[in-house]
C-alpha cells in the first residue's frame, strides 16, 4: 500500500517542548474525563491558531 505522508517532522528545544508539556497538563485538567490530549495535537492546535492570525492581518 503505498500512502503519501502528509505530515514534516519539526525539531522543537526543550523549552517549547516543556511548555508544550505544560499546555498538555492544562487541557487533561479541563477536560471533565481526563482525557489528554497527545504533545503533537497541542502543537497541530497551536500552529493551526498562529497561521489563523497571519492569516487575517
Amino acid at each position: 500500500m503505498n500512502r503519501k505522508n502528509n505530515t514534516q517532522a519539526v525539531l522543537l528545544t526543550r523549552g517549547q517542548v516543556e511548555a508544550l508539556r505544560h499546555l498538555q497538563e492544562r487541557e487533561r485538567g479541563r477536560s471533565e474525563f481526563g482525557i489528554t490530549p497527545s504533545i503533537h495535537e497541542v502543537a497541530r492546535g497551536l500552529v493551526d491558531s498562529a497561521l489563523k492570525t497571519i492569516g487575517k492581518g
